[in-house]
């Protein structure tokens, strides 16, 4: 079973979806900060949010714009979706393969909640090729992804929580979980794919190093990258943030050289 397999059969599972639904609801500090810093590639815009899960998303880009579209690979969360926020756009498909949308569509694409890691390499560099075919000229990318310098990475069982009630029969469970999908894991030069605490250790999870991540968006085609740490800081590319779980990194499609004429005229 491949990794991209395994992380969708677990997000349509009703235990997932409900957790979805129910406790994410907020935006985290490094979104707020991002939705306030591009404002004007956002408001009134068109916006398409990647990996839109129970709508945690949703209603703050909602409220900054009417053209609002999330899109989803679980059906499940769609489902959910379109009946907790039926005054909005979902639609079920694949972020690697987004045919459903013409070339240049969207003013601002973001991925949330990491959910570029939850796919394969082959995979995550197809999605990001995809994401910047539907992105406008000058249009702004911004999403979440694990990061490989993190001091605190755990793969088999929590021994920040040994001393919680039942933390023992926790990590049997856990390591059980994980010993069935350890063989999926993958430690490539550049980046690694390691188990994760999502769901008891039976998720798999992409590991990345800021400057490869740079890496691959530039190969893709973006420029004027920046790097906000857990505490909504920008961060240089080549510090080492070994306190910070995940990153967020915005980018940027070039402006088209029509659009760059327009705008000198």
């Amino acid at each position: 079973m491949s990794i991209d397999l395994l992380n969708q059969t677990l997000y349509e599972k009703p235990s997932t979806v409900k957790e979805y639904i129910c406790t994410q609801k907020y935006l985290w500090i490094e979104e707020k900060t991002i939705f306030e810093k591009y404002e004007q590639h956002i408001k009134d815009k068109a916006i398409l949010d990647v990996g839109c899960g129970g709508g945690r998303t949703a209603i703050a880009l909602s409220e900054l714009t009417p053209n609002y579209t999330g899109i989803d690979y679980s059906l499940e969360m769609v489902k959910a979706c379109q009946k907790w926020h039926s005054s909005l756009n979902f639609l079920h498909g694949d972020a690697s393969d987004m045919h459903m949308f013409d070339a240049e569509s969207f003013d601002f694409i973001i991925f949330s909640f990491n959910g570029i890691d939850c796919m394969s390499h082959e995979k995550r560099i197809k999605t990001l090729e995809e994401i910047y075919r539907v992105l406008k000229s000058g249009g702004i990318f911004a999403f979440s992804s694990h990061n490989l310098d993190d001091r605190k990475i755990v793969t088999a069982f929590n021994k920040y929580d040994i001393k919680r009630p039942r933390s023992l029969v926790k990590n049997v469970l856990n390591v059980m979980s994980y010993l069935k999908v350890r063989k999926y894991q993958i430690h490539a030069d550049t980046y690694e794919i390691l188990s994760d605490p999502l769901a008891g250790f039976g998720h798999l999870t992409y590991y990345i190093r800021k400057q490869e991540q740079v890496k691959q968006l530039v190969n893709v085609g973006f420029q004027n990258i920046a790097i906000l740490n857990r505490q909504a800081q920008f961060v240089d590319v080549d510090s080492l943030d070994r306190d910070s779980e995940w990153l967020h990194y915005i980018c940027q499609k070039p402006m088209s050289k029509a659009n760059v004429k327009s705008r000198c005229q």
